[in-house]
Order: C-alpha cells, then structure tokens, then sequence
C-alpha cells in the first residue's frame, strides 16, 4: 500500500519537475534572447526608418522639382524669345503655375533687375529691384551664372509674411552666338505648404524629423526645419538632393534611442509570464500526452490549412468532406460536390491541375501551394491553394481569394509600364525642345538675316521664295510649340474637358482659315464640305485642336496643287451612335504595316512633300483627345493614293 502510494507521489512529481525545467529553461533563453535581439531590434528600426525617410525624400523632391521646373521652363522659352513682354510672361506663368497654392509669385529679372512679377496685384514694390545690390542675392545669382545650374536658396522671411525658398534659374540669349547672359527668372515657393505637398511632419509615432543645409550647403549648413537636437541624437539620414548642393532628412527617436529600446522591456516580462504559463501548459500536455500523439497527424494537417475553403480530397480528386467554411465562393452548392470528382466540376485543363496536384502532395508527403483563376458567380477571381497530406489516400485543400492580390499586381505592373512610358516621352520632350524647336526658329533667324542683307540685290521670284520659306519655318515652330504645350498639359491631366454643342462646319472653317497660308504655299485647296446643321457635343479647345492637326497632317503630306476634303456622316457602332469628321488627303499615303505605328508614343515621324517637319506629337493628341471625349479616331490609306481620318464624336 505505501509502495503504491509512494509511486503515485513520485509521478505525481514528474509533471511539476518538468514544468518547472521548462520554466527554467525558457526565462534563461529570453533573457538571452532579449539581449541578443537589442541591437538586431536597433537595425531593423534603423531600417524601417530609412525607409520612411527615402518616402519623405522621394516626395519632397517630386513636389519641390515640379515647381522649379516652371522656372527652367520659362528660362527655356526666354532664351528663344529674349524680347517677350510683361504680358507675354504673365500669359506664359499662368499657364504654367496655374492656381498652384505651393506657389508665391515669379519673376523675370532681365540684366538682374527684376522686370516681371507673377501675380503682378501686392508685388508691385518688386519691380525694379536689383538682385546685385543685395550682398546675399548677389552670391546666389553669381552662383547661377557660374554654374549654368539652377540654385534654391532659403528658407527665408517674407516681407509679407511667411517663410519660403526661392529658385533663381540663369537665363542665356540663344539666339546670339555665344549665348550671352541674358538675366534670371525666380520662383518663391512657400515653406510650410511645400512640405504639406510633400506630407512632411516634424514628428511621427515616437520619432522626429528634422532638415539641415540652409541655401543646400548640406552639412554645412544651418537646421531650417524641426529640432535641432535630432542631429545630436545619432539620427538615420537622407540626402536630398537639389539642382546645386543639397538637404539632409535627418530621424531619431523623441527620447533618444537607448530611451526608445527600452521600451522593449515590456517583451521581457512577456517572455517571463509566457514561460510561466507554457510550464503551466507543459505539466497539462505531460498528462495529455498519449492523447495528443493518437491526433497528432490529424491535428496537423488542419492546423496547415487555413481558415477559408477547406476540402478534403482523396487521390482520384473526388470530394470527400466540405468545412463550413465561406461558401459563397464555393463554385456550387455542397451536395452538388460531395462524391464527384474534379473531372466532373472543372475543365480539363483546371482539372488536371488539382488531380497533379493532389497525388504529387500524397507522393511526396509535402506541402504543395498552386494558384489558379475561377469563375464564381458571374466574377472572374484568383484562389491560391495549400495542399496538405491527410491519410495515405486523402489530402486537405486550403483555398483563399488572391484576387485583389493580383490585381494589386496588374496595377503595379501597369504603373510601371507607364512610368517608364512618361520617363521616354520626357526624354523626347526635351530633345524637342533642344533639337526640333532649334531648326525652324533658327531657319526663321537665317533667312530674315539674309533677306535684310540682300534685299535690294534679290529679285522678286527670289523675295517670294525666302518668304515662303519664312512662312514655312515660323509655321513648323507654332505648330511644335502649340503641340507640345498641349501635350505637357495633357500628360500633367490637368486638362478639364467641358462638352458642349458646336457647330461641326464652324469648327472646321475656323481651322482651315487658320491653316490658309499654309496651304497657299502648295497651293492646295481645302473643300469643307460638312453639312453646315451638323451639332456634336464636345469640349472645343480640343476638337479644334484635333481637327488643326488633322488638317496640318493633310498638308504636310499633300502634293502642290492638292485637295483636302472635310466630310461629315452619321453612325452607329455598338449600338452607340456617332457623327464622324473625315479629314481626306491626295497625298504620299501610308503602308499598311506603319498605320498601327501612328498613334503610338514613340514621336516617330516623316518629312511631308515638301521636307516639312514634325515631331509625331500631332497625331498622339488627337487620339488623347478624342479618347477624353469618349470619341475615336481611325486611318484607312493606301500608299499613293492618300488618307481618310476618321474622327469619331459619340451623340
């Protein structure tokens, strides 16, 4: 009897000897776990840091860039146009800053004293200031002329109030030969609303931020934004850069980063209490232990599984068993499935996969993840599924909806195909700025020169022939500038189409009007011979635009004494109806395998009859703008025998 009771004391002991050497062997393991994982915690936090630093940096460049581009674009059309007026650069800076709350004003200080301010209402106590008389400004702008860079300096006071940075970008004279320095054009951009743009806070969660490199002199440097303690506080950093030097993003914890980790003592006494109860645990599972080995294989494979569609499957792939879980997604009812196979439910293609599937998990007693798209109810969706040995004969089938995944996916995809898209046409835009606006403003410059010179010398056939020829360049570069303006508004999507009924004649008249002298200088005719009752619903900026390319298109690519045909028709595609503007030509023509070419954005072009130039911007637009007015646009041609383009406007 006391052997008896003495055995029973003694098992009644095991259990409470092997929680408590689980306890002990968990509290020293986090003890030690914790003071290893101190400074990995240290890194990741520096890492994750990092990370929103390179975010803050990626759009505080992006929303301080897009502004200082206003001051290289118009450095860039000064340059061409040294002689522009005060209201000319008022036309010009509304266009490009627009109703820009991040903005202040701009200036064009030609020779240095300013000339121009934009908004010119409360600023009028600037015109005339010489940025040479003031030691500070002085530096800056010397800085811009040396460097031919653009140079943002600040933050500083504003007279009115507030604080901001200035952007001085230096202005040279293009069109005299060594390019003198011409004068600098300035932007004042408002501190506070740049980093609102940018969503730069001096503070998030337990961490503050800060910025150094007053007048981007970097290191060396004031601190113009947040505390300046973040710098003493061994902080995470990020350079951002600018046109000429550079800022420093600067992080560190409010308290310091020793304060900051031991926070993490919490997971300490975590730790401490979890090995208390898995002791606890551990003395419940030592009396349970027999039980839990009969439904270990069981217990494992659910415990695999996740909680969405949960099948069981035996190796023919016929349903065995559905869990009540998430029907709707089931692709019919559960009566419906129970007893057929997957050769009975899917196609053969979905369903070859699942049988694979299943004999390879049974075959190789592994975890097998597919994923697989599915028809539910109407809704194209994606599954991914974990495939997990059960029995010898029979597998449990996971699935869960991946659909917003994928598409996540697909628009990540997409975005970086566009990305990349925009990145090449930015490329090209300033190519044609550089190379193509060139040509036809420097023909312009050449030929007025020469007839100037020699012009009592010439004869009347020769005055007339220089004239068409300045007719022709000044129409190539209006043309270039009037595209390219356009597409720099259409890729910013800051165009707001507003449709309205016009008169599809008067819109036509009206641009070929406009192109007459153009046409005069090939003789060719243009017959406008839309009905003149025609109404269409659209935003007319951008049909008249569509329709002046068409039409300069037609031009370019006409023989001398050509006709152009402008005709109207009613259709219905799709049941949708549409009144169509066919612009018809006599002209060059174009190969098959080219019309899919046209509309793409590769800027591609060729010289017109007459060796016109273009820069295939043209046609890019009309299919933008026609597509923003839920239109269409299409070309039939045939090689020497001219073109129809077809512009679809939806009734």
């Amino acid at each position: 009897m006391k052997r008896n009771s003495f055995k029973k004391e003694k098992w009644n002991f095991v259990p409470a000897l092997i929680a408590v050497c689980v306890f002990i062997a968990m509290a020293f393991s986090s003890v030690q776990f914790i003071g290893k994982q101190r400074g990995e915690w240290e890194k990741d936090i520096r890492a994750n840091l990092l990370e929103t630093l390179t975010a803050n940096k990626s759009r505080l460049e992006k929303s301080l860039y897009s502004r200082i581009y206003y001051t290289k674009g118009v450095a860039a059309y000064v340059s061409l146009h040294p002689d522009l007026d005060n209201d000319e650069f008022q036309r010009l800076s509304k266009i490009l800053i627009k109703n820009d709350s991040v903005i202040s004003t701009m200036a064009l200080s030609k020779d240095c004293v300013i000339g121009s301010v934009f908004p010119e209402e409360g600023h009028e106590a600037a015109i005339g200031l010489d940025l040479m008389a003031h030691p500070q400004r002085k530096e800056i702008v010397e800085e811009t002329i040396r460097t031919h860079q653009t140079f943002v300096a600040g933050p500083v006071e504003l007279v009115e109030g507030g604080i901001a940075f200035i952007s001085y970008t230096p202005i040279f004279n293009k069109k005299e030969k060594d390019e003198p320095f011409w004068g600098v054009t300035d932007i004042v951009i408002y501190r506070d609303r740049l980093f609102n743009d940018a969503q730069l806070k001096s503070s998030f969660n337990d961490f503050e931020f800060a910025l150094q490199g007053e007048d981007g002199k970097g290191k060396e440097g004031k601190v113009f934004w947040g505390n300046p303690e973040v710098f003493k506080k061994n902080p995470v950093v990020t350079n951002i850069d600018l046109p000429t030097g550079g800022w420093i993003l600067a992080a560190a914890p409010k308290n310091g980063w020793s304060n900051y980790l031991d926070q993490d003592n919490l997971l300490y006494y975590v730790l401490i209490i979890s090995s208390l109860v898995i002791s606890i645990l551990s003395w419940l599972l030592a009396r349970s232990l027999v039980k839990i080995k009969n439904n270990e294989r069981e217990l494992t494979a659910i415990f695999q599984s996740m909680q969405n569609l949960i099948f069981e499957f035996n190796k023919e792939g016929r349903y065995q068993k559905i869990a009540p879980t998430n029907q709707a997604l089931l692709i019919m009812p559960e009566e419906k499935l129970l007893g057929k196979t997957v050769f009975d439910i899917f196609e053969l293609e979905l369903a070859t996969l699942f049988h694979r599937s299943i004999n390879e998990c049974l075959s190789q007693n592994t975890l097998i993840t597919i994923e697989y798209p599915l028809t539910i109810s109407g809704n194209d969706l994606w599954f991914m599924a974990r495939i997990s040995k059960r029995s010898e004969n029979t597998v449990i089938f996971n699935a869960y909806d991946i659909t917003e995944k994928k598409r996540s996916e697909e628009s990540i995809r997409k975005s970086e195909s566009r990305l990349r898209e925009l990145n090449a046409m930015k490329d090209k835009f300033f190519s044609i700025i550089a190379h193509d606006l060139k040509t036809p403003v420097g023909n312009f410059m050449n030929l007025s020169t020469l007839l100037k010179k020699e012009y009592e010398e010439l004869d009347d056939q020769s005055k007339r022939n220089m004239l068409e020829l300045l007719q022709q360049s000044s129409s190539e570069a209006f043309e270039l500038l009037d595209n390219l303006l356009n597409w720099a508004l259409s890729q910013q999507e800051v165009i707001k189409v507003e449709r309205k009924s016009y008169n599809l004649y008067d819109l036509c008249d009206q641009s070929a009007h406009f192109l007459n002298p153009i046409c005069l200088g090939k003789n060719i005719n243009i017959r406008n011979e839309i009905d003149h009752e025609t109404i269409i619903e659209c935003d007319d900026n951008l049909t008249k635009t569509i329709i002046r390319n068409l039409i300069s298109n037609a031009i370019k690519f006409s023989f001398d004494g050509g006709i152009i045909y402008l005709k109207s028709k009613n259709k219905t595609i799709d049941g949708q109806k549409y009144i169509l503007l066919e612009v018809e030509d006599q002209g060059i023509g174009i190969n098959t395998d080219k019309i899919g070419q046209l509309f793409q954005n590769d800027l591609r072009t060729v010289p017109g009859t007459k060796n016109e130039a273009g820069t295939g911007l043209g046609l890019i637009l009309c299919k933008e703008f026609i597509e923003k007015q839920s239109g269409f646009i299409e070309v039939t041609s045939q090689p020497g025998q001219g073109s129809i383009f077809t512009v679809g406007f939806p009734i």
